[in-house]
């Protein structure tokens, strides 16, 4: 009986490769990319393998990067850094901004390739200029951390903004950070608090909390309990302990005793 039923999942499986390359073959070349790109995206890495191999050979970029993609994160048994590096580059060449922020990630990290600080932000450079938001987002931690380069606020902070412009919240929270603490920059509350709240409305959570705290305490803007009650259980809800912490003092103190608890038994890492 287990027989049976191992070998009815075996033709399945065999049904199913077949009947996805076979309706593979009707696609026009850009509908075959996305359908491997769904394959990747569904864990199918196999079968997107197969699928966006040849075009890859074939010199289409979006396929050689997700062919990188899947060298590099795809699956355990196909992990190979190096290769991964070969199809970054040959999509990169073509500017396609993704697989040049992937240089960078791969040159910074120095897997399959030897750690360069220096083409890595070339790599970054590039991307950045072809659009690419986390390229730019990277190139502000390296002008701020000093990464291979004598630190420069005036670019991190250029770089920041740009990725903020096109929606990145992390980019948006370390810009706010700077303008919070005022070590590098003149210190500006107000500033933070409204940078700290369009991250905290991307879901970001370390945004979120901040913001909460920052209502809480009026720093930056008035005091409003209620919003920094909104506020922290939004990041509570995300996991962040410090704010479930918070929120279940809040609450506390609004005699909610039961829902304060809660919050106060989450608050372990």
């Amino acid at each position: 009986m287990w027989m049976h039923a191992g070998k009815r999942l075996l033709f399945l499986a065999v049904l199913f490769w077949y009947s996805t390359a076979s309706s593979a073959d009707t696609l026009s070349i850009p509908q075959r990319i996305d359908k491997g790109i769904a394959l990747f995206k569904s864990k199918q890495y196999h079968l997107s393998f197969s699928l966006l191999e040849p075009l890859a050979k074939k010199g289409y970029p979006r396929a050689q990067f997700y062919i990188g993609l899947l060298y590099d994160m795809g699956s355990i048994d196909m992990m190979d850094k190096r290769k991964a590096v070969v199809w970054y580059r040959k999509a990169a060449m073509q500017g396609l901004a993704e697989a040049e922020y992937d240089m960078g990630v791969m040159y910074s990290k120095g897997e399959g390739i030897g750690k360069d600080l220096t083409k890595a932000r070339e790599w970054y450079e590039k991307s950045a200029t072809d659009g690419s938001s986390y390229a730019m987002y990277n190139l502000g931690v390296v002008h701020e951390r000093g990464y291979g380069i004598e630190k420069n606020i005036t670019k991190a902070i250029a770089w920041y903004e740009k990725a903020s412009a096109l929606s990145l919240p992390k980019a948006t929270y370390n810009l706010a950070n700077l303008y919070y603490r005022g070590t590098k920059v003149p210190k500006d509350l107000p500033r933070a608090a409204g940078l700290y709240h369009k991250a905290a409305l991307k879901n970001h959570s370390e945004a979120q909390f901040t913001y909460a705290y920052m209502l809480e305490h009026g720093l930056g803007l008035p005091t409003d309990i209620q919003k920094a009650k909104y506020w922290y259980r939004e990041a509570a809800i995300s996991g962040h302990r410090h704010a479930r912490k918070n929120l279940g003092i809040i609450l506390q103190h609004s005699g909610k005793k039961n829902e304060a608890q809660y919050w106060l038994e989450r608050t372990d890492p």
